[in-house]
């Protein structure tokens, strides 16, 4: 049953070869600065982000040292996923700002050497959109086909057991056209059927409308779900339960019950890339396109998704948030994932506005010792010197931990539906503190926010650690002034040691004929790593180096250099 993939993916290995370079790879090893838009910096009062709130703070991201932003959806949206269930994918919504603030914010990011991406949901939209308006009506009008429509079962049910990642069935009955509509997350976002060629090509001229404003590439959301059997296969259920892939919604959403072979990650989305890429980089070769892989075995599978020069440039998955909880296992994954990078490029990250934050997630350990910064700077000194790039979420640069939000202020659907077990996402997509003296941390000066500001994000706010020399925060610019200066890290090999030296994971990089050993000690006590390299300066590091090799205290980091 899983043949297709497995050739797709062992072609992909073949024909991708080695990395090229030239001056257009400017998003090969770029840091990405995650903007999650109604949480940044509301600038009219109404306690929502906007566009005109970025602008506000160019500066500081620019001061970040980062190489480009991801900006969350701006486009015409009923908001009942925040953004993700687009009702015209050619307007902004009056929220977030108009096409005149869009336009400004792409040139003042340029301005600072800035790269844009935007968000772009090319699987779904929302159930308000015009297209579903109509394909909804009956089963013979220009839309009808726009859509994943299926008859029913004899007996009146679904086509097949396939299920939303939010819970429940993927499949909704409309009376109108005694259909069932498919919806892969929640029944307000239908799935568009990608294998018509006008659904197509509509889809990538909306995407080309915003190329063409000057924007520099794409987050393309759920890449995983481009494409669905065609038969209707039902799922065979998941032999044995594991976490070894990005599900989400906590151990008891049904979802994590199936293998996913009918309703992800099918071959014919590789022919969909494909066209993406032609007609979206074809006389515009500085123009990128990322991928979110999730709900699959994401590591092995990047390679085929960003294999050989026609696919994407670039995918990010949710490994190392979903793994990270096993140091040793976290190090096979980090093996698996050097491996497969092949011609495209992986982007590392650790926390993103469906995760919780990294801190909380992965370093808890570090957060109940009282460490919680430490373990913030180890997490980012980790994801700024792996192989490839990385997307940095608003607030880690500040170490900011996961929130527990009461029920009565949770906004997100997911959450709402699966609670108590999963709370959801909105506790990492609390507004930004930018004051701690403020009762709204300066997110607004509005009477409200969409979501609460936490009372320990306070204590953490921007400018409480702008002229702390020890802060996160000034760990973070001087971490990426460091990889700045050491630019091959942006493109050079890696190795990555076995999992013998747990808990300290230790990776070699290699490039401009040089090497540098980093060393992470994921644990409260010191450890030593024999290694003959020379230690070398490097921000926040309290390493220590005799005869016979590195000694990291608690929660250190290092590098070192043979030259």
């Amino acid at each position: 049953m899983t043949g297709g993939r497995d050739i797709l993916l062992a072609d992909a290995i073949l024909r991708g070869g080695q990395p090229t370079f030239d001056a257009r790879d400017w998003w090969r090893g770029a840091v990405f600065y995650q903007i999650y838009l109604r949480s940044f910096r509301d600038s009219n009062g109404d306690g929502i982000g906007d566009l005109r709130g970025v602008i506000e703070k160019l500066d500081y991201i620019q001061g970040l040292g980062v190489d480009g932003i991801w900006l969350a959806p701006f486009y015409l949206s009923p908001q009942k996923d925040f953004g993700y269930d687009v009702s015209d994918l050619r307007a902004i919504d009056p929220r977030f700002g108009t096409i005149e603030d869009l336009l400004e914010l792409i040139e003042e990011a340029h301005d600072r050497g800035l790269r844009v991406l935007a968000d772009f949901i090319p699987c779904h939209t929302s159930d308000e959109h015009k297209w579903f308006r109509d394909s909804r009506a009956s089963q013979d009008n220009d839309h009808a086909d726009w859509y994943v429509w299926a008859d029913a079962s004899a007996d009146g049910t679904p086509p097949n057991n396939w299920l939303s990642s939010f819970g429940g069935p993927a499949w909704t009955w409309e009376p109108r056209r005694s259909q069932y509509y498919y919806h892969p997350f929640l029944t307000c976002q239908p799935a568009l059927n990608l294998r018509n060629e006008d659904t197509l090509q509509a889809v990538i001229d909306a995407m080309a409308y915003w190329r063409d404003l000057g924007i520099d590439g794409f987050r393309l959301d759920a890449v995983q779900c481009l494409c669905w059997d065609e038969a209707l296969r039902s799922n065979p259920a998941r032999v044995t339960q594991t976490d070894d892939v990005a599900l989400g919604g906590g151990p008891n959403n049904p979802f994590a019950r199936q293998e996913h072979l009918f309703d992800r990650d099918l071959p014919f989305g590789m022919s969909i890339i494909e066209r993406f890429r032609k007609e979206l980089t074809d006389g515009h070769p500085e123009f990128a396109l990322i991928g979110e892989l999730a709900d699959v075995d994401t590591s092995r599978l990047a390679v085929k998704y960003t294999g050989g020069q026609n696919r994407l440039h670039a995918v990010y998955d949710f490994d190392l948030i979903q793994k990270g909880k096993s140091i040793r296992r976290w190090v096979e994954t980090l093996r698996v994932r050097s491996r497969f990078i092949n011609s495209g490029w992986l982007l590392n990250v650790m926390t993103n506005h469906d995760s919780e934050r990294a801190v909380s997630n992965l370093t808890k350990f570090a957060e109940d010792a009282g460490q919680r910064d430490a373990g913030a700077k180890l997490l980012l000194f980790l994801q700024a010197t792996l192989r490839g790039g990385a997307i940095v979420f608003q607030g880690e640069e500040l170490g900011l931990p996961q929130p527990k939000l009461d029920f009565e202020d949770l906004q997100d659907p997911w959450g709402i539906n699966l609670y108590p077990d999963f709370a959801g996402r909105d506790g990492v997509r609390t507004p930004f503190p930018w004051r701690h003296d403020l009762k709204r941390g300066g997110f607004t000066d509005g009477k409200s926010s969409w979501l609460p500001i936490p009372r320990e994000h306070l204590l953490l706010a921007v400018d409480k650690q702008e002229h702390d020399e020890n802060s996160v925060l000034s760990f973070f610019r001087a971490l990426m002034a460091w990889r700045k200066e050491h630019a091959f890290l942006r493109w050079g090999g890696e190795v990555v040691c076995d999992a013998d030296t747990v808990p300290i994971i230790a990776i070699e990089r290699h490039g401009d004929n040089r090497a540098i050993t980093f060393l992470a000690n994921f644990s409260l006590e010191e450890r030593f790593y024999p290694c003959p390299g020379k230690l070398i300066a490097f921000p926040h590091s309290t390493a220590r180096q005799d005869a016979k090799g590195i000694h990291l205290p608690g929660l250190s980091f290092a590098a070192t250099s043979t030259d």
